[in-house]
């Protein structure tokens, strides 16, 4: 996890910020742009926002795949009842 928070920074300029179980990313030129990250389990993490794709999301994205890993979309919608 730190490898890919100090990759995202590296890409970005945005420093990270820890609050309780999870890391913040904050765009400070958009508050629109901002998502949470977190691990689960050994292989598995989980990035979660509540707007649109953004450049923040989007960087993190890539980053995550340069290093050889890969993403696909959540629709929590359908979990709501």
């Amino acid at each position: 996890m730190e490898e890919i928070l100090q990759r995202v920074s590296l890409r970005t300029g945005i420093e990270p910020i820890y609050l309780a179980d999870k890391w913040l990313l904050i765009n400070p030129l958009s508050q629109e742009d901002i998502f949470s990250i977190y691990q689960e389990g050994n292989r598995k993490l989980i990035l979660m926002n509540d707007g649109p794709m953004t450049s923040l999301l989007r960087a993190t994205l890539y980053t995550l795949i340069e290093m050889g890993g890969y993403y696909a979309e959540w629709d929590v919608s359908s979990l709501e009842s």
